[in-house]
């Protein structure tokens, strides 16, 4: 079996062993079982051990790999990719991540068997990348071996036994005062968007596709493009007052099946995804609501990364229905009530809880 693709200050050193303790020390990992053992603080009696060792626990090519029947890493990734991600029906977004991240684990350890994969290997990993990005490798990571045990290439999955690492959220909420200002600059079309969002507490992929005949019988049918595959992507959203203020507002001078709308200042070339010239893309929306958040000046000061985008209308929303006692899972299209709460925290707010002592 072929060796992984060994980090530059590995490389001179012989397959299997590796430097640690800053450079100070040596250790040599067993290509059988997989575990380290130390090799001291001497180059040249490491490098004389490992040789010897590889010689001993190595097979010669991957030639015994094949007729062993071992399925390496990439092999498998392959197979994955081929036969189980077209039954999953992924969103694009969500297959170029699980791609992005299947690359990096077969740059560390495509050529690596399977069956010879294990925590350590994995967790090591893990702790070269960002908290987002781990959490990222690992869920495709808990998918592929996952799939590989149900292929009977290995009997457990170890990277259920990694841990998930906490992701300190960058970006800053949003304050109902804050967004008043940004709705204020905002051209109407995109105040339309912004309100459409914050009270029915859709994501603006959702709102860039309300249409007009979307609304019948005192009700605004959504359904929800993350989630359409489950019974909580089909929304039938009650018209009260707020809402039906926002949608009589829709309708101007310009004729349009969609709510969210506008005539564009010059010729749209790239129209894919849109069937209509006054359609707005979801794209659009966010431009305009960065623009009109720095012409605010709220955020001077704070790294773009971490100012608040059109996604955070979404947080705010939720939070106003809570602050009044209301449960917003439902609205959100959330499938568990975590999932809500997630975009409830992080605000500064205090939210009392009324009791009584008697």
């Amino acid at each position: 079996m072929s060796p992984r693709p060994r980090r530059p200050k590995n490389r001179a050193l012989p397959p299997n062993l590796y430097s640690s303790n800053g450079g100070k020390s040596y250790q040599y990992r067993h290509p059988v079982t997989g575990k380290f053992h130390g090799m001291g603080v001497s180059r040249a009696a490491a490098i004389a051990a490992a040789k010897e060792l590889n010689a001993m626990l190595m097979p010669d090519n991957d030639l015994v790999g094949k007729v062993l029947g071992r399925v390496t890493v990439r092999q498998h990734a392959k197979w994955w990719l081929e036969n189980i991600a077209p039954e999953r029906e992924y969103k694009k977004s969500t297959l170029e991540m699980y791609q992005v991240q299947m690359r990096k684990l077969i740059a560390a350890m495509g050529d690596t068997a399977v069956e010879d994969v294990d925590v350590q290997d994995l967790a090591k990993l893990l702790e070269d990348h960002s908290a987002r990005t781990a959490n990222q490798i690992r869920q495709v990571a808990v998918d592929l071996f996952r799939v590989a045990v149900s292929r009977g290439l290995r009997p457990d999955n170890p990277a259920e036994a990694t841990l998930k690492r906490r992701e300190k959220k960058a970006r800053q909420r949003l304050t109902q005062a804050q967004y008043d200002a940004i709705h204020a600059r905002c051209p109407r079309w995109a105040q339309n968007a912004m309100d459409l969002a914050l009270i029915t507490l859709q994501r603006r992929g959702d709102v860039s596709r309300m249409r007009f005949d979307d609304v019948r019988d005192g009700r605004l049918f959504v359904v929800q493009e993350k989630t359409e595959k489950y019974d909580t992507g089909y929304l039938a959203i009650a018209v009260g007052p707020k809402l039906d203020k926002v949608i009589k507002r829709c309708r101007d001078d310009l004729a349009s099946p969609y709510l969210v709308h506008r005539r564009p200042e010059r010729k749209i070339k790239d129209r894919a995804g849109m069937d209509h010239w006054t359609q707005v893309k979801p794209q659009m929306i966010t431009r305009a609501f960065a623009e009109a958040r720095d012409e605010s000046e709220l955020f001077d000061g704070v790294p773009e990364n971490e100012r608040p985008t059109f996604h955070e209308i979404r947080a705010l929303g939720i939070k106003n229905l809570k602050d009044k006692g209301v449960d917003p899972q439902k609205l959100a299209g959330h499938a568990t009530a975590k999932m809500t709460s997630n975009y409830d925290s992080g605000h500064e707010e205090i939210r009392w809880v009324e009791v009584a002592a008697e």
